[in-house]
């Protein structure tokens, strides 16, 4: 039986997801992100089917999101869009710790993933930490600095001010762009799928961020997985490539 546990991991709101018959042992374990202005509880049917297949899986709430929404209105969530991935990956390692410290999970097989701004976290986590084994980006952006600042006119263009100086926010950025050290990817397993009719992270990141690997002899576990169709949103078959590629790798 799958079991979903709602608890606090190192003060982070989670949902916790694994099959009760192997719950207090120690397991491969993905730290699954959610996209912009959404929360954990919607990305459950991917712990779902993830925990079938033998991993632990923790859903966290992000930063302004869910239970973390305090008072933040869909506009703060946009003007703090990229200190609410940077406090995804601090946070990272702290709730990582614990299942660690816990005997909860093995420490040689730890993956991550994400939607959307989920995956945008996902591709800078993977930058920061070798411990992570498998990543899945499903609808993401490595390119934090070049992101930002098309993000940044479109919010200008649509009367959005910032408290904060912008090139400053966006130079702070580069230290978890993967793109300006791509060799930290060193070979580890990777999936990025993305729609090409994506209107909301354009599809052009997932294929430049391809190509660069390719080029770089780095895509060896890296498969690019396109549907021609899809706009912002993950297919079924997308959710199932994701699901499959962490059985295969992790």
């Amino acid at each position: 039986m799958i079991q979903v546990e709602n608890e606090q991991i190192a003060g982070i709101p989670v949902l916790h997801i694994s099959n009760s018959e192997n719950t207090d042992k120690m397991l491969p374990t993905i730290i699954f992100y959610h996209g912009f202005t959404s929360q954990k509880e919607l990305y459950l049917h991917y712990g779902y089917l993830l925990a079938q297949r033998g991993f632990r899986v923790i859903l966290p709430d992000a930063k302004f999101h869910g239970e973390r929404l305090l008072n933040a209105n869909p506009e703060d969530q946009a003007t703090y869009f990229w200190d609410v991935i940077e406090a995804n990956i601090k946070e990272f390692s702290l709730i990582v710790n614990e299942l660690i410290n816990s005997g909860k999970t093995d420490s040689d097989r730890i993956g991550v993933g994400g939607v959307s701004m989920g995956a945008i976290t996902s591709l800078g986590l993977l930058g920061q930490y070798e411990e992570i084994k498998v990543a899945v980006s499903l609808m993401g952006s490595a390119y934090y600095v070049d992101f930002a600042k098309e993000l940044s006119k479109y919010a200008a263009s649509q009367g959005l001010t910032f408290p904060y100086d912008v090139d400053e926010r966006i130079l702070a950025l580069q230290k978890y762009d993967l793109t300006q050290n791509i060799t930290k990817i060193n070979n580890r397993p990777l999936l990025l799928w993305h729609g090409k009719k994506d209107d909301v992270v354009p599809f052009a990141y997932s294929e430049k961020l391809y190509q660069t690997l390719v080029e770089e002899s780095l895509a060896d576990n890296v498969k690019f997985v396109v549907d021609n169709n899809a706009k912002h949103k993950v297919s079924v078959e997308g959710m199932l490539e994701g699901v499959s590629f962490f059985e295969k790798f992790l």
